[in-house]
């Protein structure tokens, strides 16, 4: 395994304003050097324009950054323009074909690998078990944690057979949600058993996971995203994870303070931390971690090495 950076920028995921690197983006890039880069509708125009977006990008930083996107199905495209309409996870199991989702999640490898994406945050373990409208409709692979378990490790197969990681979310869970944690933060009061589940199977093979913004006041009284409870006790020493664990967005609405989210993400054991909207908060944060002590940043820069050695490989 190479030499880890120890520049605090690589715990970062940011996104960019738009299509192009201008002279301004060029700046805030070269002073936070960002560990991660998430691509967004905003930023993908035609083909040409999305792999000059992505040489740029390896050019123009010291370290190559890991490229994620949301590429999940339906609504959730990002690459609309360029691949087209997606099905939905719906249309997409009433064949009752594992063998159809997979070659789709290998579908989706392909794009994504062509493109130079390092990581899929996808697939959505989440159960569909609300009634409320909690921003996870039509994302949700099955009710139970069979059908998930079922469905979605399609998906991740195919994938990953493609050269692209998955990083599935919302951990531990969002399907009880009742509010959309882009908006406010939601409380999930329920047995956390079979939303645990999918997670439980895949552990094994899992090397990133995304853990969401969720209150589950049954284990503690902060955000998922920054509960050492959740990420360090349950996560990591209860279920063995020992990957790469990414905060959802933390400019989302379910966060009441950026500012704290982004200290307590890094204490409660997070490696990388989103951050997808607006520079200024990118600069923000890697103003905190810049901050904190060095110490608390080794493991989790040899784990994000790791992964990267295990996932950038040669990609276009």
């Amino acid at each position: 395994m190479s030499k880890p950076s120890t520049h605090v920028g690589q715990h970062l995921f940011v996104g960019l304003p738009g299509k192009e690197l201008t002279p301004a983006t060029r700046r805030w890039l070269n002073d936070i050097q960002p560990g991660g880069i998430i691509l967004f509708a905003r930023n993908i125009g035609n083909a040409g324009e999305l792999r000059a977006l992505g040489r740029a990008l390896r050019t123009e930083l010291k370290y190559r950054p890991l490229v994620g996107i949301d590429q999940e199905n339906g609504r959730v495209n990002r690459l609309r323009d360029i691949a087209g309409e997606l099905p939905i996870i719906a249309d997409l199991k009433r064949a009752g074909a594992v063998e159809k989702v997979e070659e789709f999640g290998r579908v989706t490898g392909r794009w994504l690998h062509q493109f130079g994406v390092d990581i899929d945050f996808a697939p959505v373990l989440d159960l569909e078990v609300a009634e409320a409208d909690n921003a996870l409709r039509d994302r949700c692979w099955g009710k139970t944690a069979g059908e998930v378990i079922q469905w979605a490790g399609a998906f991740l197969e195919g994938l990953e057979r493609e050269g692209v990681a998955g990083c599935p979310k919302h951990f531990p869970g969002l399907g009880g949600a009742t509010l959309d944690s882009h908006e406010r933060l939601p409380t999930i009061d329920r047995d956390l058993t079979e939303d645990l589940a999918p997670y439980r199977h895949f552990m094994r093979r899992l090397t990133a996971i995304m853990v969401g913004h969720g209150h589950y006041p049954a284990i503690d009284g902060k955000p998922a995203s920054f509960s050492r409870k959740i990420i360090t006790d349950l996560l990591r020493r209860q279920l063995g994870f020992t990957g790469l664990v990414l905060t959802d967005d933390l400019e989302m609405g379910a966060i009441a303070s950026f500012e704290d989210a982004v200290g307590g993400a890094i204490e409660a054991g997070a490696d990388m931390l989103l951050v997808c909207h607006t520079p200024e908060k990118a600069q923000t944060a890697h103003k905190i971690l810049s901050q904190m002590p060095a110490e608390r940043f080794v493991e989790s820069q040899q784990r994000i090495q790791k992964f990267r050695d295990e996932w950038i490989g040669q990609k276009v």
